[in-house]
């Protein structure tokens, strides 16, 4: 792919705010698990998942859930099952690190209080190693919505309803409310995904790359897209996860390089939305 002759605005994302974290050898990212809360199913398999990981850290690259509508979510039994796998990797000493997905970007203090995980609004720049030995070549971890920048409805409409007072009048309604509104939200989606230009709706190298720039990183992984790829350019290796379930669907740590791998577990993966 000629990454230089894609052209668009990019995204107003200010990479320089989201953080910083030290992951060690062995550590696992995976994405787009899309646990419904109404199906208990899958929440019981993401907790039996977890019992058995053998990871030293793990990062969830957004839409570990298919919605999150607030606090309220916590009192329903697939929430319940999140939560224990959670808490369990956590009482193991394994760190865990959330970040916001397009999906559930209302998850905050209350849910961190619950399952003792962090939670990143953003995305999150990571160095391999402790101490002297850390790796002076950061990876950029982030949902991958953010780099869709040519689809300019969407952007517009993921600023919006992420502003601080929509983000208070979502978590303001009575629970009722709140689902209703989740499930408008997804079909409209659904309906405007369908309606759209490939080329509008793909993720954007350029933006890719740009974001991978403004906060000196050489490899940028993501989800989003469902499906896995690995591509190199001359300044960046960018890496799109499967949605959990597929055959790559997580990349671990070893010997200081991100390598794809699958998470272990067999299910159908969810379906792009």
């Amino acid at each position: 792919m000629d990454w230089g002759k894609t052209t668009t605005n990019l995204p107003r994302i200010r990479v320089s705010n989201w953080p910083t974290i030290a992951l060690p050898e062995g550590a696992l990212a995976v994405g787009d698990l899309h646990l419904d809360v109404f199906d208990v199913e899958r929440p019981r398999l993401f907790r039996e998942w977890c019992e058995g990981l053998r990871a030293t850290h793990l990062l969830i690259l957004g839409d570990l859930f298919e919605f999150w509508v607030g606090r309220h979510q916590l009192g329903m039994p697939g929430t319940a099952e999140v939560v224990l796998g959670l808490q369990g990797l956590v009482e193991r000493g394994v760190g865990v690190d959330v970040l916001h997905g397009n999906r559930d970007y209302l998850l905050g203090a209350p849910f961190e209080a619950a399952s003792g995980v962090r939670v990143f609004p953003h995305g999150v720049r990571c160095v391999a190693g402790q101490g002297h030995e850390r790796s002076v070549e950061g990876t950029l971890f982030l949902h991958g919505d953010e780099l869709c920048s040519a689809d300019r409805s969407y952007q517009l409409l993921r600023r919006v309803l992420r502003s601080r007072p929509m983000r208070a009048l979502q978590r303001g309604l009575p629970l009722s409310v709140q689902l209703r509104l989740a499930r408008s939200l997804r079909r409209a989606s659904t309906r405007s995904t369908s309606a759209k230009a490939m080329q509008q709706v793909q993720m954007v190298p350029e933006t890719a790359a740009s974001l991978a720039s403004s906060s000196s990183s050489r490899t940028l992984v993501c989800g989003h897209a469902h499906c896995w790829r690995e591509e190199c350019a001359e300044a960046l290796r960018w890496i799109v996860l499967d949605a959990w379930g597929g055959d790559r669907d997580a990349v671990q740590l070893r010997a200081g390089r991100w390598e794809g791998t699958s998470s272990g577990i067999e299910l159908t993966p969810a379906p792009i939305r």
